[in-house]
């Protein structure tokens, strides 16, 4: 039998991704927050939060982390 775990790559955790969603729960606090009592100015500004940890989540998601993966990215383009 082989051992397989050591074929596997593996990823090191995204900073952007992590951070982009500690930033859009934030966002969703605020927003409640608001809605329960201050009023619009905190939805709001809830809903802003929300949506700028929405683009950090998205820009984990797209772009690579680390410089192995874009030399790996570049050489795959270069191949071709």
């Amino acid at each position: 039998m082989t051992n397989t775990t050591s074929d596997k790559i593996v990823k090191k955790p995204n900073k952007r991704l992590r951070t982009g969603l500690m930033i859009m729960y934030f966002g969703l606090g605020i927003n409640l927050f608001g809605f329960a009592s201050l009023g619009d100015f905190f939805e709001g500004l809830g809903l802003l939060v929300l949506a700028l940890g929405v683009g950090m989540v998205t820009a984990g998601y797209i772009y690579p982390n680390t410089g192995e993966e874009i030399t790996e990215a570049v050489e795959k383009f270069e191949e071709n």
